[in-house]
């Protein structure tokens, strides 16, 4: 295992997210995938070595104990009870002369069964047990709904079983073979520096068979993506461009794994009469100028219905009048404000009086 710098196969540096490890491994696939390097052992290899450091590297208990080795083996490879790396990680190797490497009173053989076992194999037939992928999908709500809250009804991709074939991927009349590489398991295992290490078998890709003829409807995945209505529960206060997901809504696992998730990403459609930034709304209310010059109650509309806005006397064009607490509300039960700007309507057509009294007001008719 210390022989093997996973990070490096990967290139990726130590500290890299989740996500980083998940990209340069599906770059890598692509480029090293049998299917696409036909004949060539040398991308098979290589393809094994990024499917190995992968299936390390991107589960979070799976990669802390591969750093906790690696970080032992750099402070000088001392273990449990005080047993150098060397005297943990024996030679193996035949014609070594002794049996090798003893883990049951060091801890060490949980860590290694939890890392590089093959538990998750349902046995000779039934491939690897995997987690199904994520899906995404985009939602548009309306204004009110993002604001309230409640239930919306949805049409999203889901995966569902293959009608034609079954779920078994193969096509209608033909048989699938356990795969000779993993004998049905779907999962290898490679000998290096004393132990073995497991990783999923490249030539079934986990499902423990091979499929002579796949299924032209789902190319040998036993899976079709379908499009279905569902309710979905939008929170209060959610805002455009927050993504939800939704547990085990997603891509089908494989042997008996976990559905993965359905991720939605939400967008809110545009409200007629108000505008939104964060938790506080912005409206608008037009006064004529004597309104705004000697003050004015006006009824203004609000997300909770109508109230009664005080105009001050002397209000600007453009000044914004706060409604405290007249806001979105949030889950937390936080609450914005909401904001209406003054339009001071200025009016075209004067009578002669009029002209009058407003030269009168200047002061240019005096």
């Amino acid at each position: 295992m210390a022989e093997k710098n996973y990070y490096k196969i990967l290139g990726v540096p130590p500290q890299a997210s989740s996500e980083d490890i998940h990209k340069a491994y599906r770059k890598l696939a692509k480029k090293y995938h049998p299917d696409r390097n036909k004949g060539s052992d040398a991308a098979q290899e290589k393809f094994k070595e990024i499917s190995e450091a992968y299936n390390v590297l991107s589960k979070p208990e799976k990669r802390k104990k591969y750093d906790e080795l690696r970080r032992m083996q750099e402070q000088g490879g001392m273990g449990p009870g005080g047993r150098g790396f060397e005297d943990i990680f024996g030679s193996q190797r035949a014609g070594a002369g002794h049996a090798g490497p003893d883990f049951s009173d060091t801890g060490f053989s949980d860590l290694f069964s939890s890392i590089f076992g093959e538990g998750r194999s349902a046995g000779p037939g039934y491939g690897m047990r995997e987690r199904g992928r994520d899906m995404h999908s985009r939602i548009t709500i309306p204004f009110e709904k993002a604001i309230k809250g409640g239930k919306v009804s949805v049409r999203v991709p889901r995966q569902s079983e293959c009608v034609r074939c079954g779920g078994t991927g193969a096509a209608p009349g033909t048989r699938t073979e356990i795969c000779p590489s993993c004998g049905g398991r779907g999962r290898t295992a490679s000998g290096r520096g004393g132990f073995s290490i497991a990783q999923t078998c490249p030539q079934c890709f986990g499902r423990g068979k091979i499929i002579q003829s796949p299924c032209s409807i789902c190319h040998g995945s036993g899976n079709t993506e379908v499009e279905a209505d569902i309710d979905v529960n939008i929170p209060p206060g959610i805002d455009d461009g927050q993504k939800l997901r939704l547990k085990e809504m997603g891509g089908q696992g494989s042997a008996g794994g976990d559905a993965g998730d359905l991720i939605l990403e939400v967008g809110v459609e545009k409200h007629p009469h108000f505008d939104r930034k964060g938790l506080d709304l912005y409206g608008t209310v037009e006064v004529d100028m004597v309104e705004a010059a000697l003050g004015a109650m006006k009824e203004v509309d609000i997300m909770d219905g109508k109230v009664t806005l005080k105009i001050p006397p002397g209000t600007q064009p453009g000044q914004k009048l706060r409604l405290k607490g007249k806001g979105i509300r949030a889950k937390n039960g936080r609450r914005g404000d909401h904001y209406v700007e003054v339009k001071v309507k200025i009016p075209e057509n004067l009578t002669e009086e009029q002209e009058a009294l407003l030269m009168k007001f200047s002061g240019a008719g005096s």
